[in-house]
């Protein structure tokens, strides 16, 4: 099964690592031992990279600044001078290798998606690769909350993790043929198996497979994700009895 992903990174102005700066020459293909060293990216495709949204001319840095200042906040003062402040938060959107689609169209729905999700959080910066192994989106987000910027609360913990992926899947990905992009765990996944296993139990699958019904509980257990859609089972049904 294909699954649709994503996940996030918070990014600094100063520092080694992480940074708007670092960022902006990996999305640009600006880093040469990113060409020449590592071998997976293909310089002869990134003519074919999309700029969704477009940084127009100038460093991402200095877009996200701007952008921070005119929400009326100086950051030349308080937590937004500390280096280990998170300016902006960088969200990876990503399908299974071998997914076919028009990509375009998928990730500018991602987009469209989390504009919703955050409607005050400008984005500075949006490019779908297709010079990788599979094409994925990176899209630059400024966590603007009112005059703060709580870029660590907006990426969240494990819970939020779970309901932004949740939501990603219900609103885009399950439209394109995807399936649920996260692997349930402990109580959860075992609440998951056996609703879709009481469901094949109703609808008479045990009596009408035979030998298989042991082998189908079996993959069930093992990942009962991909099971959802064909029981009509809705995963948040499931979530909500863990929360």
């Amino acid at each position: 099964m294909f699954k649709l992903e994503i996940r996030g990174i918070l990014l600094y102005r100063k520092g080694h690592k992480n940074t708007l700066r670092l960022a902006e020459l990996h999305n640009s293909r600006s880093i040469p031992t990113e060409l020449e060293t590592f071998g997976h990216i293909d310089p002869r495709k990134s003519i074919l990279n999309r700029e969704i949204v477009s940084l127009q001319g100038k460093p991402l840095e200095e877009t996200v600044v701007q952008m921070i200042e005119a929400a009326g906040m100086d950051t030349n003062k308080g937590t937004l001078k500390r280096a280990d402040k998170g300016y902006a938060i960088e969200w990876l959107f990503s399908v299974t290798h071998g997914f076919e689609c028009d990509f375009i169209k998928l990730y500018t729905k991602c987009l469209e998606w989390l504009k919703t999700q955050h409607p005050a959080c400008p984005i500075a910066y949006a490019i779908i690769h297709f010079d990788e192994a599979w094409p994925h989106m990176h899209v630059v987000m400024v966590p603007i909350e009112g005059s703060h910027l709580p870029a660590s609360d907006i990426l969240g913990y494990k819970g939020i993790s779970r309901q932004r992926t949740q939501d990603l899947y219900e609103q885009v990905g399950k439209h394109f043929g995807l399936t649920y992009g996260m692997n349930l765990k402990g109580a959860a996944k075992k609440s998951a198996s056996d609703s879709v296993i009481k469901e094949l139990q109703k609808r008479g699958y045990e009596e009408r497979v035979g030998l298989l019904w042991e082998p189908i509980c079996s993959a069930v257990h093992a990942r009962p994700e991909p099971f959802f859609e064909a029981s009509g089972i809705r995963i948040e049904q499931l979530l909500s009895r863990e929360r």
